[in-house]
């Protein structure tokens, strides 16, 4: 038997939080077991304590995925010391963030990425979310199996979007007080915003339409791109959020492609390559060239990108990233 550990979260409206109960969702259709900690600090640290360890010492063999980050580094420091110590099972980490990367990169937390590093060392076999991010983590001396999922999968209950008249309009959903760039967006560029945290002083061309579930969201888009940019400036990504774009899936990513939409994603970060493959979107450099970009993409052109979009849909509705990924890695464990 596998196992899955199932990290009750008390938050909602948040691309993490779906990203993890799809992740679990589509183990489950596997045959994966989920071992569900309770939510309420108190109630997780006496399962945790009291009978995690017991629920453990009858598991003899397979695996156990735990998704990577889970709780605190302490909390998560005792509960893959539990599986290491007392289950015969494998330790697998789905990779959500990676925290040195995301927020530490530019600063001193040696003692924080000693410890995130020293639990990404621990796995018997790791989940990756892209092939720059494994880069990294083989640089850093991980040796354990990788694999890579490539694209978060995105379990769906909208049905894919139906081909939409083409109107040059940009979608972008997300935490909008980490998109600091939208003060700076050229007027030439019609852009729809949704999501938490809306400030007051958008410009004229940014409209702000709501915060909605992520399940409820891929039915409001109605723009005819969703848009994959972060940090501060519209002639790069930059910052920490912006440079962990390098390293990143993003979730909006998925939840533009798998409702049909296509994207317009910076060229650096490390989804372009997939993106570009599978022609379902636009890589630019600079956000001052949107519009020109825009302007040179046909009626025709539009409609071969939305219909691949549809097409990988079906797949990212299936769970067929993550499942394959954990299957090949199973292999080798």
């Amino acid at each position: 038997m596998n196992y899955i550990l199932s990290w009750q979260d008390s938050a909602h409206n948040t691309g993490g939080v779906k990203a993890k109960k799809d992740a679990e969702f589509f183990l489950n259709e596997e045959g994966f077991i989920s071992i569900k900690i309770p939510v309420g600090k108190m109630q997780k640290l006496l399962y945790i304590i009291f009978k995690l360890p017991f629920i453990l010492m009858k598991i003899k063999s397979g695996v156990i995925v735990v998704q990577f980050p889970t709780g605190t580094w302490t909390v998560l420091e005792l509960i893959t010391r539990c599986i290491k110590k007392l289950s015969g099972a494998k330790l697998v980490y789905i990779i959500h963030d990676i925290e040195t990367l995301r927020y530490w990169s530019e600063s001193d937390n040696n003692r924080k990425k000693e410890i995130e590093l020293r639990l990404l060392k621990r796995a018997d076999g790791i989940i990756s979310l892209n092939a720059k991010m494994t880069e990294w983590l083989r640089s850093k001396g991980v040796k354990a199996p990788i694999e890579n999922m490539r694209i978060w999968d995105y379990n769906n209950p909208q049905s894919a979007r139906k081909m939409e008249e083409y109107n040059r309009t940009i979608g972008l959903a997300g935490n909008l007080d980490k998109v600091q760039f939208l003060k700076k967006i050229p007027s030439d560029i019609n852009i729809y915003i949704y999501g938490p945290n809306k400030e007051s002083n958008y410009p004229d061309n940014v409209k702000y339409v709501g915060n909605f579930s992520p399940d409820l969201l891929p039915l409001k888009i109605k723009e005819s791109f969703g848009l994959v940019w972060d940090g501060d400036e519209i002639s790069t990504c930059s910052g920490p959020l912006g440079n962990y774009l390098k390293y990143n899936n993003p979730h909006k990513l998925s939840m533009y492609l798998s409702s049909g939409i296509p994207v317009v994603i910076w060229s650096k970060a490390a989804t372009a390559e997939f993106v570009k493959n599978a022609r379902v979107g636009i890589l630019l450099d600079d956000l001052n060239n949107l519009n020109t970009k825009l302007n040179k993409i046909s009626e025709d052109e539009y409609k071969i990108m939305c219909s691949n979009a549809v097409n990988l849909s079906k797949k990212m509705r299936k769970g067929y990233f993550l499942k394959t990924a954990l299957q090949n890695l199973i292999k080798q464990l």
